[in-house]
């Protein structure tokens, strides 16, 4: 009986520490998207928010379509409200990023050109509370659209001099977008 009880514990503990690594690799999967996403620049034809609530959409159904199905004797309308609703936020959640993550890993040329800049005070949005410092507004080529990176004052003295009014950049592009690699400060 004592083996049993232990087996049994062992059996729990380690499907809690399965759980536990999927939850640290979903969150350590959305903190890296959402840093590839702040120097990716897609191509204007990508449909990117119709695709993210298609995908919350699509799993809210699931979700919700298993709570109704899963109890016949007991089924409501209301019953599916708050499965859909969390399937819809999940899929949501999880399809953000993704075709920054496509531009980042999918193959694509490196591509160097020579581009304006303008420095925006503050700089752009760095998480829920805070912005950067400086941000430094290129149009990228591959794309034809303008992207912020973020920057600090101090790496922009440290970089830029009088009369640097070009920067050259470097970027993986391909047919979603590109991903901005590098820059420095050119005479023009």
């Amino acid at each position: 009986m004592k083996n049993l009880l232990q087996e049994n514990r062992l059996k729990k503990v380690a499907l809690l520490a399965i759980v536990c690594s999927l939850l640290g690799a979903w969150i350590l999967y959305m903190l890296w998207a959402a840093r590839i996403g702040m120097r990716a620049v897609l191509m204007a034809s990508i449909p990117e928010w119709t695709t993210y609530i298609t995908a919350g959409l699509v799993i809210g159904l699931i979700f919700a379509a298993k709570a109704f199905y899963a109890r016949p004797a007991q089924r409501k309308p209301t019953q599916a409200v708050d499965p859909f609703f969390g399937g819809f936020c999940l899929g949501l959640a999880c399809s953000i990023n993704i075709y920054a993550v496509c531009v980042y890993l999918l193959p694509g040329d490196i591509i160097h050109y020579e581009s304006a800049y303008e420095i925006t005070y503050p700089g752009p949005s760095a998480g829920k509370f805070s912005r950067c410092e400086a941000g430094l507004r290129i149009k990228d080529i591959n794309t034809g659209r303008w992207i912020e990176l973020c920057t600090n004052q101090s790496d922009l003295d440290k970089q830029r001099q009088r009369g640097m009014n070009a920067v050259w950049v470097t970027a993986r592009a391909n047919k979603v977008g590109s991903y901005i690699v590098g820059y420095r400060f050119i005479f023009k």
